[in-house]
């Protein structure tokens, strides 16, 4: 009885190259699109004045800190730790969670000085624009070369012939 060679588990060099080339495109869109609202809300709180500007640029820090947690994140080449790929997410959850408790513990001796509605206008626009973006941007390379052709590594599968 003949034996299929068995597929080896490490992708090609090219293949991890496209799946490296996707994160780091979707990484220089989430910096650029948190850097543009971020530039955009401090501007509209600059041109309001007052507490509003105070609550535009803190709102547009921490969304621009949260940017750059997502944008490293992005930038890991996870394909080389694989075994770390998913504790990277959990890091990058931990590390926003850690920036949003020290704003909490920062700002609450200065709520008086900031708009609220400002605050949290900017930080929802940055936070939004770049989920959108990182969601939109890798959905778009899902269709990167995994080094597999079918369900189960290349073979037929029994329930979907057509896989």
């Amino acid at each position: 009885m003949k034996q299929k060679p068995r597929q080896s588990k490490k992708q090609p060099l090219s293949q991890r190259m496209s799946q490296q080339s996707l994160f780091r495109r979707t990484a220089v869109r989430v910096a650029w699109t948190g850097g543009v609202i971020a530039a955009a809300a401090l501007i509209a709180g600059a041109l309001a004045g007052g507490s509003a500007w105070a609550g535009a640029a803190w709102g547009a820090l921490i969304g621009v800190l949260l940017t750059l947690i997502t944008v490293g994140a992005l930038l890991i080449p996870w394909d080389r730790f694989p075994m770390f790929a998913s504790a990277g997410v959990m890091a990058s959850f931990a590390a926003k969670i850690l920036v949003m408790i020290g704003v909490v513990l920062v700002l609450g001796a200065h709520r008086e000085a900031l708009a609220p509605g400002w605050f949290f206008c900017a930080f929802a626009a940055v936070l939004l624009g770049v989920t959108a973006v990182e969601v939109v941007s890798l959905g778009s390379g899902s269709h990167a070369p995994s080094g597999r052709s079918g369900r189960n590594g290349g073979e037929k599968d029994a329930a979907n012939p057509g896989a």
